[in-house]
């Protein structure tokens, strides 16, 4: 019993052995909008313009969470590069079909997004997310989303009270379309209790 306590707890110490870590440069512009899959890699200027580009992703990533979480009282999240890296490397592996399944890191919270295309910044890719606040109804903490639409959990991970941090990754996949990926720690909807 005590052994496959430890096995099931080893993951999360390695994540919060990582957390708590200081960040590495290799991280820190895991939100590559640049990133179209056609192998180039620029010096200089272009290195410049680039890490230009993922700072402002992870401004507009942080900006639509934090503006949601503002709204409900909750306190705002922070970009942690080391989950970023995480999402980057499942959204790279999602490159080939675009698919928007959820990855097997259950230690994370994760909402994913596909648009149609290659021309989306990050806060129209996560608006949807924030939108479905619309159909959540706090009092009863239930969800009014018509079927087919995915429901409030999305929504309900953005402003989730015990969340701290995010980190998210955008591609371009090979189809030509768009995928954001958004991993959370700690991660939320779980239990029977409302979101915040």
């Amino acid at each position: 019993m005590a052994r496959s306590r430890m096995s099931l707890l080893w993951p999360v110490l390695c994540l919060l052995l990582l957390t708590l870590s200081a960040p590495c440069t290799r991280c820190a512009a895991t939100t590559n909008d640049s990133d179209d899959g056609n192998g180039s890699s620029g010096t200089g200027t272009d290195d410049a313009s680039r890490r230009a580009r993922a700072a402002a992703t992870v401004a507009e990533i942080l900006s639509v969470h934090n503006a949601a979480r503002l709204a409900v009282g909750v306190p705002p999240l922070v970009w942690s590069p080391q989950i970023a890296a995480f999402a980057k490397d499942f959204a790279h592996s999602r490159r080939g079909d675009c698919a928007p399944r959820r990855s097997p890191l259950f230690y994370f919270g994760e909402n994913i997004f596909v648009g149609k295309g290659r021309h989306w910044n990050a806060t129209a890719l996560a608006a949807p997310w924030v939108a479905e606040g619309r159909w959540y109804d706090y009092e009863s903490n239930s969800c009014a989303a018509p079927p087919g639409d995915g429901g409030c959990l999305r929504y309900t991970q953005v402003v989730w009270r015990n969340t701290t941090q995010v980190g998210c990754a955008r591609i371009v996949c090979d189809s030509g379309d768009t995928l954001l990926v958004c991993d959370y720690f700690p991660p939320g909807n779980y239990g029977t209790g409302r979101p915040y």
